[in-house]
């Protein structure tokens, strides 16, 4: 029998619309908004008025893939309006900037020292709320914010006591107007993410569960919520609620392990890294986990390991994700410095042992 440990939001709210209950959950106090900049309309029209006698502050400019000054920047306007709530509602890149700054702007110190380790999140911050607009990256309900530092092009996990959210809010009205683009993406990362649970050193019986829950909902009607259609976007929403729910317990795999260094130096968005790395990563793995993929092809509908890798690779094509990397700019230049900064916690759930010779051979193929 497996031992896990499980943490995960305080209170997770999923449904159509649920999003409204917000105003009334909040603590009493001065609440910091950081959104995407697509959501600032929406915010301004639903959550603000109903916040009317509080001191409010919308930030709206986030960057994708989060830089340490963003998070510094926000971490001022969280101080200077001394604000007790603080809320994420966009993509991965504003929850993970809003759940940083939850953690971090009651401590001292700067953004870059807990992002290098020189100092460490001992005590839980601000209250947190994260509502998602994208089904995809799971962090609404992860214990881990992701930061890149431009200047070193290191990207990595920011990680302390108490960084799970108190209370996350997925709405999949949200992601009704997700492009396609970003759907299709965000959407291969939470299939990644789930399929990674499933074959990591450290799933156990609960996150497996979710984890298939959440690839059969993500396999299955990804496409169509590319197409907008309204069920298959809340079945794509709530699998990739259950797939950050899974891999919180289990952790993740060499995709991601190998993806946030290749996606930061070649400048690669988040999903399509994952998207590509995936089918190459499974096939590396196949040799140690072949059961637990025949298991999951079995699950659906498909004949055995191959058979699923095969699949992933034509759901790519389908959805316009490349190939490989080589349009972004792959080279073997590029090579060392994945290698380097590959050996996250990720890497370490893998099933499959990898030594650096084996990663430089993975990035060959990606060429």
């Amino acid at each position: 029998m497996d031992n896990y440990s499980l943490s995960y939001p305080g209170k997770i709210i999923f449904g159509n619309g649920e999003r409204r209950q917000l105003p009334s959950l909040l603590p009493a106090g001065a609440v910091l908004v950081i959104c995407g900049r697509h959501s600032r309309k929406r915010i301004a029209d639903e959550l603000l008025p109903l916040l009317n006698g509080r001191k409010t502050e919308l930030l709206s400019d986030i960057n994708p893939e989060v830089p340490i000054s963003d998070v510094i920047r926000a971490c001022d306007a969280a101080r200077r309006i001394c604000a007790s709530a603080v809320i994420g509602w966009g993509g991965g890149s504003a929850i993970d900037c809003a759940k940083a700054v939850a953690a971090l702007a009651p401590c001292d110190g700067n953004a870059a020292d807990y992002f290098y380790g020189r100092k460490k999140i001992s005590s839980k911050g601000l209250f947190f709320a994260a509502l998602p607009t994208t089904a995809g990256t799971g962090a609404e309900v992860s214990g881990n914010a992701v930061i890149c530092d431009p200047e070193t092009d290191i990207k990595q996990s920011l990680r302390g006591v108490g960084m799970v959210a108190d209370l996350a809010i997925v709405d999949p009205e949200l992601t009704f107007n997700c492009p396609p683009r970003v759907t299709a993406a965000s959407g291969m990362d939470a299939l990644t993410q789930g399929l990674e649970s499933l074959i990591s050193k450290k799933a156990d019986t609960v996150s497996s569960a979710l984890a298939l829950q959440a690839v059969k909902r993500l396999f299955f009607h990804l496409e169509d919520a590319c197409r907008n259609i309204p069920a298959a976007r809340e079945a794509v929403a709530e699998g990739s609620m259950l797939a950050g729910m899974a891999f919180s317990s289990s952790g993740l795999g060499a995709v991601h392990g190998i993806g946030h260094p290749l996606g930061s130096i070649c400048h690669i968005p988040h999903g399509e890294c994952c998207a590509l790395l995936l089918p190459v990563i499974l096939k590396w793995n196949r040799s140690v986990c072949r059961e637990k993929l025949d298991a999951i092809a079995a699950e659906l509908g498909l004949a055995d390991g191959d058979a699923l890798i095969s699949a992933i690779t034509a759901l790519n094509g389908r959805l316009g994700i490349p190939a490989n990397a080589r349009s972004y700019g792959l080279s073997a230049e590029k090579f060392d410095f994945i290698v380097r900064n590959s050996r996250s916690g990720s890497m370490k759930c893998n099933p499959r042992d990898l030594s650096d010779a084996d990663i430089i051979k993975i990035l060959e193929e990606l060429q």
